[in-house]
């Protein structure tokens, strides 16, 4: 009789399978997010369906021999207030290449809050603004970004957003809307615009650039070691701190905006910026300033990636949010 006092053998349990999918998707925060970011329900605008709420590009500039000269990557998204109460976003963006490829223009619109039709004055001053400078650019008898007639361009975009103002508000019901005066127009459509032309073929590793700026939409280079460079006067800075009061367009600047010249060269990056995130950055030396200094060091894997940085959840900072940013390729 066999006295054995062993235990059954148990077969050992089959390797778990491999999942077929991986990753994960999470709101960024820095700092305090504030209540807001995770209670807020979003609601369509009834009256803006074909407004979408977040929109976004990642794309490779190209040479001829199919070399990279850059990255960029773009977003828009819907800020907490407009979600909550289902109002459209009312930033806009904008980027094409020249026909000759030489360069790159950008424009970036941030509609004024007190205006319902002040996201169709973005649309304009993003669109139609960087496609006029782009053709003027490449055209027949094409314009260098030094004698670029910026106060001309500035006028011209005003005059489409007003000659548009005029045709919504006739169409809407206001007979008045033929007789108001340009004030009385952008009150109801207005925005302000930031334009950037960077030149593809860089100079000793450097690729110039020309910003015109009318409002408070900011450019800012991300040079080598996290350090943000406003190309123009920080908002608020100083005195006026509080001030939310800026010039926007179909109103004429009182005196014609003056172009800035700066440069980015491989390690560092272009970024415009409405307020959304200029607010919150500041000067760029804190909290948002040394987030978006880390995953903006480089260009992000997608334009999906970087419209979740752009979306960063910080207490108090609920406005849409648009920023476009250019990589240069080194071409060593």
């Amino acid at each position: 009789m066999d006295t054995s006092t062993e235990e059954p053998t148990t077969p050992a349990a089959a390797p778990a399978a491999e999942p077929e999918w991986r990753g994960r998707s999470e709101p960024f925060q820095v700092g305090d997010p504030g209540r807001a970011a995770s209670r807020v329900v979003p609601v369509p605008d009834p009256e803006g369906w074909d407004r979408r709420d977040t929109v976004l590009d990642g794309v490779a500039l190209m040479d001829d021999a199919k070399k990279p000269i850059g990255e960029v990557r773009a977003a828009s998204v819907r800020g907490l207030s407009h979600r909550a109460y289902g109002t459209v976003r009312q930033d806009e963006y904008s980027f094409r290449r020249t026909r000759d490829g030489r360069y790159l223009v950008i424009g970036v619109a941030d509609g004024v809050s007190a205006g319902k039709l002040s996201h169709k004055a973005a649309i304009v001053a993003a669109r139609k603004g960087a496609e006029l400078i782009a053709k003027a650019l490449s055209g027949p008898d094409p314009l260098a970004p030094d004698n670029f007639p910026w106060p001309d361009l500035v006028r011209a975009v005003a005059g489409r957003i007003e000659r548009l103002g005029r045709e919504r508000l006739t169409a809407m019901g206001n007979a008045a809307a033929s007789t108001m005066s340009v004030r009385e127009v952008a009150g109801h459509i207005a925005t302000t615009v930031l334009y950037a032309v960077v030149d593809l073929t860089p100079v000793g590793g450097a690729h110039a650039v020309h910003l015109l700026s009318v409002g408070d939409t900011s450019a800012w280079v991300l040079r080598d070691g996290g350090r943000w460079e406003p190309q123009d006067a920080v908002k608020n800075d100083g005195a006026d701190l509080h001030s939310s009061s800026v010039h926007a367009l179909p109103l004429p600047p009182a005196v014609d905006p003056k172009p800035v010249r700066t440069t980015v060269a491989a390690g560092e990056a272009l970024v415009l910026m409405t307020d959304g995130i200029g607010d919150p950055l500041g000067h760029g030396t804190g909290a948002v300033g040394r987030f978006l200094a880390d995953v903006w060091s480089g260009p992000p894997a997608s334009g999906l990636e970087f419209a979740a940085h752009v979306g960063f959840a910080r207490k108090s900072f609920d406005d849409d949010r648009t920023a476009v940013a250019f990589w240069p390729t080194s071409r060593a």
